[in-house]
């Protein structure tokens, strides 16, 4: 039998109200080993790690050494990551479980002006698509329509910040500081402070585009906390510690964006996408579906290292409902790109998110799916 270690890859506590007894499926378990040996990048692709982009399609531009550049100045979303981190070493880094205290601090910290909860509150997913203009409340801006009731409760795919993820960490909140089940409640807010990142990146490269050239700099950040590929803190120290191939080909997804971004600036002003030909928007279009491919591999790598955690767990008898609640709330975020792809493994997914208790035979099972719907990325 082929397992992971007895511990999360990013230290989490494995918990201490366990079962006791080896989970009965793993004899003759056989977890599937990660190949991505063939993911290549496609031809279409920017890629500014092979002879500083000289060898594929994109023109010359400000990205090519490899490094990112910032449109304006450091974004604030920097200090939003920084917070993520902060509530990490409360909550889920430590070796014990965390206590009321703990959680009353991670909360401050959320709680920030300007910071993580200003922004997951009003979170939207753009995968899905937007509140119809019949629902928009003309006192509202544009990209706070998901702030009213009335839209998150009707678009709830499209409104995933104040529809699902508040009420999660509002209430895994509530708990932890209540003395209620620290661990499993930690890892609630885990997930959803990852899902949060993962979604921010995709959504502020597409801004950068539509709305305000400087949301290119908040993509960036939202994906590593300020750092080139060689380094990053929150969502990019997850991937980088699963698969640094992934890592990279987000990075240079990014890249791909800002390169855009360059290439379409009139001096030192940067034309709206809608104002441009259709050969830069096609262009941008490019760019964005490179990053937000990289990113799903590199999010499933994340979760399928938890999975085998929690396999390995529950074949020493040492699993808990914390082990498995980081993943019900992370999970499902993949479900719409699996779906759409149109992979026969989406619905083992899917079935998998909304289990109970998952043995190690249905880990493991999800793990091949999720191997088999995102190769590469």
């Amino acid at each position: 039998m082929e397992t992971a270690s007895t511990s999360d890859s990013d230290g989490t506590s494995a918990g201490t109200d366990t079962t006791g007894e080896p989970d009965p499926s793993c004899e003759g378990l056989d977890v599937p080993t990660l190949d991505e040996t063939s993911c290549t990048p496609l031809a279409s692709d920017y890629m500014p790690r092979t002879n500083m982009s000289a060898d594929d399609s994109w023109p010359a531009c400000v990205s090519d050494n490899g490094q990112y550049n910032l449109v304006d100045t450091t974004p604030s979303s920097v200090a939003r990551v920084e917070a993520y981190e902060m509530i990490a070493d409360l909550l889920w880094r430590g070796d014990a479980a965390p206590t009321p205290a703990d959680f009353t601090a991670a909360r401050n910290v959320y709680v920030t002006p300007e910071g993580l909860e200003s922004r997951l509150v009003r979170r939207e997913d753009l995968h899905y698509e937007p509140v119809p203009m019949e629902d928009w409340d003309p006192l509202v801006d544009a990209d706070k329509q998901c702030s009213l009731e009335a839209n998150y409760m009707k678009y709830p795919e499209r409104c995933v910040g104040p529809a699902t993820m508040s009420p999660i960490v509002v209430d895994a909140f509530a708990e932890g500081q209540g003395g209620n089940d620290p661990e499993l409640n930690a890892a609630k807010i885990e997930g959803t402070l990852l899902w949060f990142l993962y979604t921010s990146v995709y959504k502020e490269s597409n801004t950068c585009a539509t709305s305000k050239a400087k949301d290119c700099d908040s993509a960036w950040a939202y994906y590593g906390g300020g750092y080139q590929q060689d380094g990053g803190i929150g969502l990019a120290a997850r991937v980088l510690s699963e698969s640094p191939e992934s890592h990279a080909r987000i990075f240079d997804g990014l890249l791909a964006v800002r390169c855009w971004r360059d290439l379409t600036a009139d001096g030192d002003m940067y034309p709206l996408l809608e104002e441009l030909d259709a050969a830069d928007q096609q262009l941008f279009q490019q760019g964005w579906e490179q990053l937000d491919q990289a990113l799903h591999r590199g999010y499933a790598r994340v979760l399928r290292a938890r999975m085998e955690a929690m396999i390995s767990n529950a074949c020493d008898g040492s699993s808990t409902a914390a082990d498995w609640a980081f993943l019900q709330v992370a999970g499902p975020a993949l479900d719409r790109e699996a779906t759409e792809r149109g992979a026969p493994e989406a619905s083992t997914l899917s079935a998998l998110w909304k289990m109970d208790t998952p043995n190690a035979q249905n880990l493991a099972d999800g793990i091949a799916a999720l191997d088999a719907v995102f190769t590469c990325g």
